[in-house]
């Protein structure tokens, strides 16, 4: 069976269907479906911006809680 017909006979057998549980069942997947992955919807400068990030952590360039605490302290006097 081809995705046409496939689709045609699902929508003939969704009109026939007198279970409104089955017609919730089928509405939530079909959402969960169209639903966009988060990724997809961050700007190309963020999402380069976190593969940068993923980088820099993989090859070990990255500063311990301490080391930006100690930083901060002396860049801002608090």
């Amino acid at each position: 069976m081809d995705i046409q017909a496939l689709k045609l006979d699902l929508v003939a057998k969704i009109l026939k269907t007198e279970k409104s549980s089955l017609l919730i069942h089928i509405a939530k997947l079909l959402e969960k479906e169209n639903d966009q992955d988060w990724w997809d919807q961050l700007p190309e400068e963020v999402q380069q911006s976190i593969r940068d990030g993923i980088e820099d952590a993989s090859k070990g360039r990255t500063y311990s809680h301490d080391q930006v605490v100690r930083e901060a302290k002396q860049k801002y006097g608090f």
